[in-house]
Formats: C-alpha cells, sequence, structure tokens
C-alpha cells in the first residue's frame, strides 16, 4: 500500500525550497547566470501566483466552485518545478540521456506528488492538475534552455548535501507550516474573523418538485351510479325493447 504522507512530503516547501537555492547557487557558481536569473524569475512567478490564488480564496472566497478550484496545489507546483531540473543537473554532464532520463524520473515524482494530494484530501484534482501545469512550465522551459549547453559533473559535496535533503527530510517528517501562514496573512489582509472554506460556498438547490396535498395522492374511488326506473329500459338489450314495445301495442 502506498504511504500518501510520505510521498507528499517530497514537495514540501521544508526540503523544496532549500533544493531551489542550492540549485540557484549551483548555476550562479558555474556562471550560468543567464539561466540562473530565468529559472529564478520563472520560479518566483509561479510561487507567487500560487500564493496569491490562495490568499483569494481563504480571504474573500475568490474561486471556481463548478472546477472545485480554491487554488493551485502549492505541493505540486513545488515539485513539478524543482525536481526535474534538479534531476537532470545532478546527471553526469558528459552523458545527454542520462541527463534527460533523470529529468523524466524528477517528473514522474512530481506526478506521484501531485496524485498523493488526491487521497490525502489535500487538494481536488483541478488544484493538482493546475499546480503541476505551473510547475512543468517553469522546469520545461530551464530545461530547454539550458539542456543543450554541456554543464560540468556535480562535486561531492553537492551531491552529498542535496542526498542528505532529499532522503533525510522526508523521512523526519519535516514540514513547513506554509498553510498556517497563508491563512494568517489572508485574514490580517480581508478583516475575516476566520477563513473561507469550500463549504461556505453558495450551493444551488436541486429544483424539486413541490409535494401534493394528500387529498390529490389519494387513490380516487368511483361513485356507485344509480339506475332510476326511468332509465332502465334504455339500458335493456334492442330485443327487450322491441318486445315489450310490441306488447304495449297489442
Amino acid at each position: 500500500m502506498w504511504n500518501w504522507h510520505l510521498i507528499s512530503r517530497f514537495g514540501d516547501t521544508a526540503l523544496l525550497l532549500p533544493c531551489a537555492a542550492l540549485l540557484l547557487l549551483s548555476l550562479c557558481h558555474r556562471g550560468e547566470w543567464r539561466a540562473a536569473r530565468d529559472w529564478c524569475l520563472a520560479f518566483a512567478a509561479a510561487a507567487g501566483l500560487t500564493l496569491a490564488s490562495k490568499l483569494a480564496f481563504i480571504g474573500w472566497g475568490v474561486g471556481v466552485p463548478a472546477l472545485d478550484f480554491t487554488g493551485f496545489s502549492g505541493h505540486s507546483m513545488m515539485a513539478a518545478s524543482v525536481l526535474p531540473v534538479l534531476m537532470h543537473r545532478l546527471a553526469p554532464g558528459r552523458a545527454p540521456r542520462l541527463g534527460w532520463a533523470a529529468a523524466m524520473l524528477g517528473a514522474s515524482l512530481a506526478l506521484l506528488v501531485g496524485y498523493s494530494r488526491l487521497p490525502l484530501g489535500a487538494h481536488s484534482a483541478s488544484e493538482v492538475i493546475g499546480g503541476l501545469t505551473l510547475g512543468f512550465a517553469v522546469s520545461g522551459g530551464c530545461l530547454l534552455a539550458t539542456a543543450p549547453r554541456r554543464h560540468r559533473s556535480p562535486r561531492a559535496p553537492l551531491l552529498l548535501l542535496l542526498g542528505a535533503l532529499l532522503l533525510g527530510v522526508p523521512a523526519s517528517g519535516a514540514h513547513a507550516p506554509t498553510e498556517q501562514w497563508i491563512e494568517q496573512i489572508a485574514l490580517y489582509l480581508s478583516g475575516r474573523a476566520r477563513p473561507f472554506q469550500r463549504a461556505d460556498w453558495p450551493r444551488r438547490e436541486a429544483a424539486t418538485i413541490p409535494p401534493s396535498s394528500p387529498s390529490s395522492l389519494a387513490t380516487p374511488t368511483s361513485t356507485p351510479t344509480t339506475i332510476t326506473p326511468a332509465a332502465r329500459p334504455r339500458l335493456l338489450p334492442a330485443q327487450w325493447r322491441i318486445d315489450s314495445i310490441s306488447a304495449t301495442r297489442d
């Protein structure tokens, strides 16, 4: 059985934010200033959009009820924007195919992190898909811009540090209280006493047929018909009526 809590930790800010900082420092140290700038700006834009969507819903209830969308999934966005680039940079620089294979491994892990948010009940499908789309746009743009260039293989200290982060943080259960911080900021900005929740969305009342009155639901009963003597001859067979008329004439 899958341990979704453990898998979800690979998208936690406590793990990926230090990894993103190390990745940025690595690009700057190798003189890839343009790649470092582009990736940093794209990552900041995706993180800012994710934060803005969460603040808008928690503070003002801004979302898409039809899609059950309350904001981009932060775990999905972080994992998709950092892990593919990080795995690609950890691969040897002289093996381009190995680098792309490592990037695909990082992307697969990011997809798994995004899916883990569904059984945990943390996000809806639209929120996970939105977060993954933002993240892959960041990592895909960076990989397409930097992959054709040959980069040096990472040094041993960097590998050890990243390995300690990737293995130690999820195993230790370290968790950044980002949701609590975002909630406090949203309440402060909006002036609300409590955060907006999905249950606060106005629900459409299903059209129902008004209940009928008891009299209309009662089983109709037939009223017995009373045949008067004057009407009885009309109900007799035709031959009887002819005989009756003949007898009267006689």
